[in-house]
């Protein structure tokens, strides 16, 4: 077994306020669109629970190809502020994932800054930290894209 530890740090600023980059994250919507992979994928949420203790399940992959089953706890939410929660990938049905994740709110100047922390376990090869970092990088640059159409 192979076993992979390893954290994902990013920031990124947006020129929206705290409340708008909040609601990227808040409302099941929103997260359809930033979130969605591309082209030649799909995405659907089984449930969509953004409250302390809740969980959201969202099954994605190509059309045609693996399917990966990802489940988030929330641990925490304090409005405008911080998200924390436990996250786990599943691919096929098997393990490929186990971590946190938090996501800190902070106003700057007339925007937003967000901290976003994956801390987490990589299971046998079959993920790693570059690929997830590579994903929230995409993600966080498409709620920009996501709060830029908002405001239009």
């Amino acid at each position: 077994m192979k076993l992979e530890e390893g954290t994902v740090d990013l920031t990124k600023e947006y020129h929206h306020p705290v409340a708008a980059v909040f609601a990227a994250w808040s409302q099941e919507d929103a997260q359809r669109q930033w979130g969605h992979p591309g082209p030649g994928w799909h995405m659907d949420f089984d449930r969509f629970s953004f409250a302390a203790g809740d969980t959201d399940i969202c099954r994605f992959g190509p059309e045609g190809g693996d399917e990966y089953l990802n489940e988030n706890r929330y641990l925490e939410i304090d409005p405008e502020r911080r998200i924390v929660y436990g996250s786990s990938l599943r691919a096929n049905g098997a393990l490929t994932f186990a971590g946190t994740v938090t996501v800190a709110f902070d106003k700057h100047g007339e925007g937003t800054r967000i901290r976003l922390v994956e801390q987490g376990l990589y299971f046998d090869g079959n993920d790693s930290v570059e690929g997830h970092r590579e994903g929230w990088q995409h993600m966080l640059t498409s709620i920009e894209g996501w709060l830029d159409g908002k405001a239009k």
